[in-house]
This record gives C-alpha cells, sequence and structure tokens, in this order.
C-alpha cells in the first residue's frame, strides 16, 4: 500500500490543534531579583538530602575534552523524584578566558515539566550555577564549620569566588575576608567588588600577599580554582579550620595537598561523583594514602541526620564538590515558580 503522504498542509493543522511549543527565558537578571542566597542555599539543602536517599537521578557528567589547556564542555542532566524536577545544564570551561574579559565558566540551563515533557524554561546559566555553588559552601558552611567563625580566606578570585563569599556571609558572622590569587588584578577587582556592599563595611578585606598569609589562623577557606597543584599548605591549618574546595573537578586537578586530606574529616557533594571526578580526593586514594571509608558520608546525610558533622572544636572539616545537576535542577525549579507568580521573564514561541 505504501507510505500515505501527508501534505505541508496537513501536518501545519495537527500542528495548529497541538499548539505552539512555548518556554520562558530567564536572564541573570531575573534569577538575581527571584532568589536570594539563603533561599537557595535551603532549597540546595534539600536536594542534596533527595539525592542521598536515592530519590534523585544525576548521572556523572558527559565530559568533552576540547583542548590541552583545559578548555571543555560538560552536559549534566537531573531528575529529583520528590520535587519533580527535571532538567539539564550545558557548561563550558576555558580557564584562560578572564584574560579575554570573558567568564572562565558559562553556561545555559533548561527545565523541562516532569509531568509533560514539555519544556518549561531556559536560563542564562553562569549566574545560576555560580549561584548555587555558592548554596552549596554555604550549606556545607553552615554544617560544618565553627558557629564563632571570623576569618575567611578566598583561594581564586575568578567568577565563582564573588558567590562563594556570598554563601559562606550568608551564614557565618565573617569579620576578615583574604583573598588569594594569581593574578593581582583579578583580587583586587574581587576586593573592590565586595567592598561595594555598605553592609560588608565592619568587614576588613585584603589581598593577601602570599598564600601562607591567607591560611594563617583562617577559619574557613575556600578554594575556587582549576590549579593541577594544591594552592596552600596545609601543614599550617590551624585547628577547627573548615575547607570548602570547589574549584577543581577532574582526576588530574588538585587545589588541596595530601596533608590538608590527611589531617581533616571528609565530606562530599556526591560520592559516586567525586569517585570519579575529584582529583583532590583521587590522587591520595591512588597513592594510598587514605581509602575510600576516611570519606565520611555526603552532605544530604548530614541534613538528615544521618551523619554527624563536626564533632569537635579542634578537628578540621573538608567539604569536595565538583557539583552536581541537582543543584541547578532544583534551584531552577524554585526561581521558575517564583517567575510565574510576579510575572518575570519572557516567554517565547518555538
Amino acid at each position: 500500500l505504501g507510505t500515505p503522504r501527508i501534505s505541508r498542509e496537513g501536518i501545519g493543522a495537527v500542528e495548529k490543534k497541538r499548539g505552539p511549543m512555548k518556554i520562558r527565558v530567564l536572564s541573570a537578571e531575573d534569577v538575581r531579583r527571584l532568589i536570594s542566597m539563603a533561599e537557595a542555599i535551603q532549597v540546595v539543602k534539600e536536594a542534596f538530602v533527595q539525592l542521598s536517599e536515592k530519590n534523585a537521578q544525576a548521572p556523572v557528567r558527559t565530559s568533552l575534552k576540547l583542548s590541552d589547556q583545559g578548555d571543555a564542555a560538560l552536559i549534566m542532566p537531573a531528575f529529583l523524584e520528590k520535587s519533580r524536577a527535571l532538567g539539564a545544564k550545558f557548561v563550558t570551561v576555558f580557564p584562560t578566558n578572564p584574560q579575554k574579559g570573558l567568564p572562565a565558566t558559562q553556561a545555559l540551563v533548561f527545565l523541562v515539566d516532569a509531568e509533560t515533557g514539555s519544556p518549561q524554561a531556559l536560563y542564562e546559566g553562569t549566574y545560576l550555577t555560580r549561584l548555587r555553588t555558592g548554596a552549596a559552601t554555604g550549606a556545607a558552611t553552615q554544617l560544618l564549620s565553627r558557629p564563632e567563625s571570623e576569618v575567611l580566606a578566598i583561594f581564586g578570585a575568578g567568577g565563582q569566588a564573588l558567590m562563594q563569599a556570598l554563601g559562606v556571609l550568608a551564614v557565618r558572622t565573617i569579620r576578615e575576608i583574604r583573598i588569594s590569587d594569581l593574578i593581582p588584578e583579578q583580587a583586587e577587582t574581587l576586593k573592590d567588588e565586595l567592598k561595594k556592599n555598605p553592609e560588608w563595611n565592619p568587614v576588613k578585606i585584603s589581598r593577601a600577599a602570599s598564600a601562607e598569609e591567607a591560611v594563617e589562623n583562617a577559619d574557613i577557606l575556600v578554594t575556587a580554582t582549576t590549579s593541577r597543584t594544591p594552592v596552600f599548605p596545609g601543614r599550617l591549618l590551624s585547628p577547627g579550620a573548615h575547607i570548602n574546595a570547589i574549584g577543581a573537578f577532574t582526576p588530574e586537578m588538585q587545589e588541596v595537598d595530601e596533608e590538608t586530606i590527611l589531617r581533616s574529616r571528609i565530606f562530599v557533594d556526591s560520592i559516586e561523583t567525586c569517585l570519579e571526578e575529584a582529583g583532590d580526593l583521587i590522587i591520595p586514594l591512588k597513592k594510598k594514602l587514605i581509602r575510600r571509608e576516611d570519606i565520611q558520608g555526603e552532605l544530604g546525610e548530614i541534613v538528615s541526620g544521618k551523619k554527624a558533622g563536626r564533632r569537635t572544636r579542634e578537628e578540621i572539616t573538608y567539604f569536595k564538590s565538583v557539583g552536581n545537576a541537582v543543584q541547578d535542577i532544583s534551584v531552577a525549579q524554585a526561581v521558575f515558580r517564583r517567575a510565574l507568580e510576579k510575572g518575570i521573564g519572557r516567554e517565547i514561541e518555538l
């Protein structure tokens, strides 16, 4: 009988009956207006619980190597079963971009209706990525650092650094921030950006002359670099310090030295993902300096009360995050709901 032919007019009639596909486009400014850091921290904590309780699907990201200089593209899907959040993120990482006046990390986030499969929203993902990463640091700092922590040291003054500071400032009363970066101009830019907020006038903000100066007596440390060599000496860590390591995301990158790992109680965002991607842990594991069992647990397990976080004032705690799509998609869902309520964003037909 052959294949029946459908005219263009017939196809058009079917599509017209179905109606146009619509999607809401949300800019970085839209996201900034719709969710605060404190709100993002709570959303991310709940997402980490779903991840740890196996109520979320977040496969290890697909990574495409684009050059020998560290340029990469990453694809990260996720589905959170309890909150019914479904979507994916496409990220590019070009470490030398800051020298061209561009962000090292750029991204798009795509949200889908988990009940119908229809597209819901498309986000400028660079800001959202920085926000959710800062929120993860805020959550880890809230759960693992000493409540009286006052001195913050930030290693790496690139695109992630500002949100890292905001994440910590959302949960701790910080009196001093020290910034360490290989590019002095970047450190100065971050310092100036932080000083713009009048609420932080009591905070002493400075560029550290050396890594050693930054580490000395620091209560909380953040590493936000793509370094393949440790950015500070672990022997100088003060008792009771807490480290948020959020930069290095490949087996070859190592922001934190073995001494830091050996001195710390280790926590991660996702054990599965960190064992695949986190050089900070993979390298000492391969050297047999630590065992898989030395990883105390996931952040979501602390949130749910299944694992204990900090036990004493003196112990050093370490949180490794390579980033997980559950963070992006959960924050994207929260932003989308708020956008519908407030009529923010631009709806377009596809």
